[in-house]
């Protein structure tokens, strides 16, 4: 994890030894947004998935959670309510430990509390691109650039890419702020256009210059 980059395997060890390990079922939460817990939680394998509830009761996909990182330390460190509401998107595995023993560390590995310092630097970055993709962008734009995104993160962005299982049209609306509607007319269009072929949670990328050309 990058908490622990530069930390000696035996400090790490004993890290881990302070750590109280679950497993997570699909569909159950972890944590609730606004709620007063202030655990710190490592994913050691599965994946999970943060979402924000906006006030007229619309879930926004927010982020996803993939084993070998962590969440819940803005409230270990603030002790203010949880941001975000967590739950596993997969079977996951956490190890999890007290606001109370996270701190401790930070104060006694300064690595950590520099990692962890770098970690919340790049979070800020991520999130300032995607306030001014929501706000810049149109969903046409939105659309693409999260089919680009994903094609990459799995290396896949090249003619005949596939991206399999694709998120459906649903995960899509509400990652990038639109209605289910509105992306699937998208979808339809890329496809009609032959940039993309769509099967069943599964997207193929036929032209890229199509797929890129409006980005």
């Amino acid at each position: 994890m990058s908490l622990f980059v530069g930390l000696e395997a035996e400090i790490v060890g004993k890290f881990a030894n302070d750590l109280s390990l679950s497993w997570v079922l699909p569909g159950q939460t972890v944590v609730e947004q606004g709620e007063k817990t202030d655990d710190v939680h490592f994913v050691l394998s599965g994946r999970l998935l943060g979402l924000l509830m906006s006030d007229q009761g619309r879930e926004v996909t927010y982020t996803e959670i993939k084993a070998g990182h962590y969440f819940g330390e803005l409230s270990a460190l603030d002790g203010r309510p949880r941001s975000i509401t967590v739950s596993a998107a997969n079977k996951t595995q956490l190890g999890s430990m007290s606001a109370t023993k996270f701190r401790e560390w930070m104060a006694g590995q300064s690595e950590i509390a520099h990692n962890l310092t770098i970690d919340l630097a790049e979070r800020n970055r991520r999130l300032t691109e995607r306030v001014f993709e929501l706000v810049v962008h149109d969903v046409d734009t939105r659309v693409r650039v999260m089919l680009s995104r994903l094609a990459q993160d799995h290396e896949q962005l090249k003619t005949g890419g596939v991206l399999e299982p694709s998120p459906t049209h649903d995960a899509i609306a509400t990652y990038i702020g639109a209605t289910r509607e509105a992306v699937s007319r998208v979808m339809a269009r890329l496809s009609a256009e032959g940039a993309i072929k769509t099967e069943r949670r599964r997207i193929t990328f036929l032209d890229l210059d199509l797929l890129l050309g409006k980005l």
